[in-house]
């Protein structure tokens, strides 16, 4: 079971079992651990409600001061913002909360970040989000247009916020759909993992995090994805993850205790080098990144052809990676242009069941995803939750806010179609 699949607020038992595990860790460091290290500990892992992450924008007069809301382990991890006349208050929350807040779709939570403007003027909100596989602190940095609109009210856009966006030197429109399209979610995969008989170790969430592990090669580890039929393909995403890493500690290298774990700085040099390769047939490929021989260590590599390639088969080939690990790849996404139609306009019903949380039921339409959008105005539709599933349980209305719209849209490999907008 990975961190994602616990339920906010742990129980005393999962408390227990997430301080002894860092103790244990501690004390085969032979680090101290006593009583006193202990209460630390379980208060820092508890459920007890607390803030991190303090972050403040002075615009127009006005301040505002932001904050994430724990825990980073949580597909809920977010920024919430108070608003004042003064920088030292008294403070208001702003109607718009949490302004950051990305619990569905391939990348999960938006927390502990901050809010910055570009040189050409756009304003972009930068935040971490969850892996939480191999430690429940495991985490991305992710970013995303942001602004404040003609109340002075803080938003952020992450209805899609795990998609390629283009970013260029000009003002942007904040609130742009993708130019391009998921192409690759619920398709075949194989792996050089494969045996006769053995399915390759692919696991697919609802949340959409894929991790698939192959076995070693001379001729190096691959993974390939068959999106069914060939496209017009425009970027892949490629997401190295750690798995059974034995990396050691170096010789002569000294230990240095960070909020009372061992830390130290590894200063050897490590590689990423891999081959990405396009097919139309299966049998025939032509190399679409070629990084073989790179002298860099990325784990996260954004493939762009804005041309774009005809291609139905994606092929990735690992041929080096730190600590001499087995290949380990937490996403391969492939984005471009379907040939179909979009969805049609999704039919849903959504009802308040409680003061922080309702319910959102949607008629299978066929299309892909969708995406549920709601916020305190019709205009103001700021808070986004994609999924891949037709019912979802949101939690994340304020309690002192009465009045809410929602909104579902619906995409496919073709394109996005807004829905209708109804009253809480």
């Amino acid at each position: 079971m990975s961190w994602e699949d616990h339920v906010f607020p742990l129980t005393g038992e999962e408390i227990e079992q997430k301080v002894e595990s860092s103790l244990k860790l501690m004390k085969e460091h032979g680090m101290q651990v006593n009583d006193e290290v202990r209460a630390r500990m379980l208060q820092a892992v508890g459920s007890d409600p607390y803030i991190e992450g303090a972050w403040m924008n002075k615009i127009n007069g006005r301040y505002y001061l932001q904050y994430a809301c724990p825990g980073t382990e949580y597909n809920i991890y977010a920024d919430g913002v108070y608003e004042a006349d003064q920088p030292l208050g008294p403070y208001r929350l702003a109607q718009n909360n949490p302004y950051s807040y990305k619990p569905g779709g391939f990348l999960t939570g938006a927390g502990h970040g901050s809010t910055l403007q570009d040189r050409t003027g756009n304003w972009w909100h930068t935040a971490t989000a969850a892996i939480c596989i191999n430690h429940m602190f495991e985490r991305r940095v992710g970013l995303w247009p942001a602004g404040f609109d003609k109340d002075g009210e803080l938003f952020c856009n992450q209805r899609y916020g795990d998609w390629p966006i283009k970013a260029e030197e000009h003002k942007l429109d904040p609130w742009a759909d993708p130019e391009w399209f998921l192409l690759s979610y619920g398709k075949k995969v194989s792996a050089s993992s494969y045996t006769e008989g053995k399915e390759p170790s692919l696991v697919v969430d609802e949340d959409m995090k894929t991790w698939w592990q192959a076995a070693t090669s001379e001729q190096g580890e691959w993974i390939q994805v068959d999106l069914g039929k060939e496209y017009d393909v425009r970027a892949a995403q490629i997401n190295f993850a750690d798995d059974k890493i034995d990396a050691g500690i170096p010789e002569g290298v000294e230990l240095i205790p960070v909020n009372s774990l061992p830390r130290y700085i590894d200063d050897r040099k490590h590689r990423a080098r891999w081959i990405l390769e396009g097919s139309i047939d299966g049998d025939s490929y032509f190399v679409i990144e070629d990084r073989h021989e790179a002298e860099d260590n990325l784990p996260h590599y954004l493939v762009v052809r804005e041309d774009g390639i005809r291609a139905r088969y994606l092929r990735l080939t690992v041929f080096e990676i730190p600590f001499r690990q087995k290949a380990c790849i937490s996403g391969l996404r492939v984005f471009g242009y379907g040939e179909g139609t979009k969805p049609s306009v999704p039919e849903f019903e959504a009802k308040r069941v409680s003061d922080i949380a309702m319910d959102v039921s949607i008629r299978d339409n066929g299309a892909v995803g969708y995406n549920i959008l709601w916020g305190h105005k019709e205009d103001k539709l700021y808070h986004s939750y994609m999924v891949f599933g037709t019912s979802k349980r949101i939690g994340a209305l304020v309690k002192s806010q009465k009045e809410y719209y929602v909104r579902v849209d619906a995409f496919n490999e073709s394109g996005i179609t807004e829905g209708k907008i109804i009253k809480l």
